[in-house]
């Protein structure tokens, strides 16, 4: 039987933009059906929704299930697996490495509720281009923007690979370029389109977003030896779900209209290991 030894690693997360982690087997918690009314909404530092408008609310990852909208008393988590799932495949073969990644608990006063919002057509060369809220009747919850949390992930490696044991780097810098080149053709895409937008809010909108982005891209990057920019969660838009190998596609991106970002963006530091 091979043998494998597995190498711990911590880690620090901070969230550039609300993060969107929605289980997708979970429909929901629906006025119509009792799981909410507009007092429990009030209770909430929800100021970023219209309270009497909402008639869904779709959640953040949780523990457990509850018959009712208690954000109090939730177990909220954000998966390994959402982790895992942002960094390119890592091989499966035998003998080949593989990543473990623990859930991280969050704190409930870390969640809040947000209309998503959307700039449409971004894709369309020949299209009005606008920003509008996507289903204004449906409240989803978020890990605010500038939330810091640690966890703790396992690379295994076969005992004949041990040459591989620095390996997760690797793996967190591809995911890291792609991140960048994702979020460069998305400044691009917006510095060549300003003549489809015809509301000028709209206008500000889109060039604070792609200066924001910029401004992030530009980061000095004296330590990006063990630290990693990366989108995750959902929500993103084709745009930024991949790099874009043609045009003329349709595709949107949610925004995070606060600090006028695209959700999911997050900083990664990866600690060395303590073996």
């Amino acid at each position: 039987m091979t043998l494998h030894l597995p190498r711990k690693y911590n880690y620090r997360m901070k969230t550039y933009s609300t993060l969107v982690l929605s289980p997708r087997d979970h429909q929901g918690f629906y006025k119509a059906a009792g799981d909410f009314i507009s007092e429990d909404l009030e209770k909430q530092d929800s100021v970023h929704v219209n309270k009497e408008r909402v008639n869904i609310i779709y959640p953040f990852y949780q523990y457990g299930t509850y018959p009712r909208y208690a954000p109090a008393e939730t177990q909220y988590y954000i998966p390994g697996s959402s982790i895992k799932g942002a960094l390119p495949d890592i091989g499966t073969e035998k003998g080949k490495p593989s990543l473990m990644v623990d859930d991280i608990r969050v704190k409930s006063e870390d969640i809040q509720l947000y209309h998503l919002q959307k700039v449409q057509n971004i894709s369309k060369e020949d299209t009005p281009i606008e920003v509008a809220e996507f289903f204004p009747n449906v409240a989803v919850e978020m890990l605010r923007a500038d939330s810091e949390y640690n966890g703790e992930l396992f690379y295994v490696v076969s005992k004949s690979n041990t040459k591989l044991k620095h390996e997760p780097e690797l793996y967190f810098r591809e995911a890291d370029e792609a991140t960048r080149t994702k979020l460069e053709q998305l400044v691009q895409r917006i510095k060549g389109m300003s003549g489809q937008v015809k509301k000028e809010e709209d206008q500000l909108i889109l060039n604070e977003l792609r200066k924001n982005v910029q401004a992030i891209l530009n980061e000095p990057q004296a330590d990006r030896s063990n630290n990693f920019l990366l989108i995750l969660g959902g929500y993103k838009g084709l745009m930024l779900s991949a790099i874009s190998i043609r045009d003329g596609y349709n595709s949107a991106v949610y925004l995070d209209k606060t600090k006028r970002l695209p959700h999911g963006l997050v900083q990664l530091t990866l600690e060395h290991s303590n073996v």
